[in-house]
């Protein structure tokens, strides 16, 4: 896996409605959690629509209280 100052998730396209959208995020961050190490530190990723690039939201993931990786979608930045 990259490390995870590299990593981005694509998914979807810019003609997906927004709802569809926040779901293929949160499929991909629950994805996500089963996969990257976290440390101490929060770390931020952002969600690019495929083919012609769109800010869909950023997730900010961290270790939860039990060790297990926990994650918040922002879509506040989005560009869509």
């Amino acid at each position: 896996m990259k490390s995870n100052k590299e990593l981005t998730v694509h998914c979807g396209n810019p003609d997906d409605s927004f709802e569809k959208l926040k779901r293929l995020c949160e499929s991909e961050a629950e994805k996500l959690c089963l996969k990257i190490e976290i440390g101490a530190k929060p770390i931020e990723i952002p969600f690019w629509t495929k083919d012609f690039p769109e800010l869909i939201c950023v997730g900010k993931f961290s270790k939860g209280e039990n060790g297990c990786v926990k994650y918040e979608l922002d879509f506040s930045e989005s560009t869509l």
